[in-house]
């Protein structure tokens, strides 16, 4: 159940807030699927972030645990309603360590990611707190616009059995095309959904955002498929691929305890719909066991 702190009290939450859902018993699985977390924190433009002498003394304090880093220039798009588009360019930082955990710093944002090396969310939110803190202290960073995160698990087919998905997952996830409707003798080889969620926030958030939102992907990709990250993840096999973003956009203060909290919130809804997801046999497939 999940544990909720206000007023310096701890509060046992049964509910939550995007899906019909009570937060699971705390588990673990031995073979797990998932193969990147990520957790983002966007913020007002810091044109210093730029330069290497503001950035400095964020790796100083980071170097411990990331103690390579690289510079790179991101190029986007920016569209407009008329008929020209304008390109901007940004310089981020990425600092990384040889575990696979990676750090990108940009002017207007901050992003933790991990790959396998995803040790459990304690370890995790320890890490971005600690990454808040730094920002906080040499950024002086005021404001965060947007707090969210993304958990991607990826379920390779064993080979020569192209149904083994279609077992594993609630058959609101797998849809028609795990029915029957399809011939034994067809194979499905590409179908994804993607659906949009938005709620009404409860106690926890109705003070700092209108609404939570919530992007779940879900679906049967060919071995060779390109699936965006930090950084990009291409399957190696037929795979079976769940993916759950969940983010709140408001203005609110960079309050570095408030931003772990509401991060812990997040993962909840995350982590038991991905508990709900799995049928009896996905469990035993995966090595689900129940602390």
């Amino acid at each position: 159940m999940l544990k909720w702190k206000a007023n310096g009290k701890i509060l046992r939450v049964k509910e939550l807030n995007v899906f019909n859902l009570s937060p699971p018993p705390r588990y673990r699985l031995a073979r797990a699927p998932l193969a990147q977390a990520l957790v983002q924190v966007r913020f007002p433009f810091i044109a210093r972030l730029q330069s290497a002498e503001a950035i400095a003394p964020i790796q100083d304090r980071l170097k411990d645990r990331y103690p390579y880093m690289n510079h790179r220039q991101e190029i986007s798009l920016q569209m407009s309603s008329g008929p020209q588009t304008g390109v901007s360019s940004e310089l981020v930082w990425e600092l990384s360590n040889d575990d696979g955990w990676i750090v990108v710093i940009g002017s207007g944002s901050a992003t933790l990611a991990v790959g396998s090396s995803y040790f459990g969310f304690d370890d995790f939110a320890e890490r971005f707190q600690q990454v808040l803190s730094i920002l906080a202290d040499e950024a002086k960073i005021a404001r965060c616009d947007r707090l969210g995160t993304r958990y991607l698990s990826i379920a390779e087919n064993p080979p020569g059995k192209d149904n083994g998905w279609q077992k594993w997952f609630q058959p609101e996830l797998t849809g028609w095309a795990s029915s029957k409707i399809i011939k034994n003798s067809a194979s499905c080889d590409l179908a994804m959904s993607q659906v949009h969620l938005r709620s009404e926030p409860d106690w926890r958030f109705s003070a700092i955002a209108p609404e939570i939102r919530a992007i779940v992907q879900h679906g049967l990709v060919p071995a060779g498929s390109g699936i965006p990250g930090l950084p990009p993840i291409t399957t190696n096999s037929l795979s079976y691929i769940l993916g759950s973003d969940l983010y709140v956009e408001s203005p609110q203060p960079f309050d570095v305890i408030s931003l772990h909290e509401q991060f812990g919130v997040l993962h909840s809804e995350i982590d038991a719909f991905f508990r709900w997801s799995l049928t009896k046999l996905g469990e035993e497939h995966f090595g689900l066991e129940e602390l």
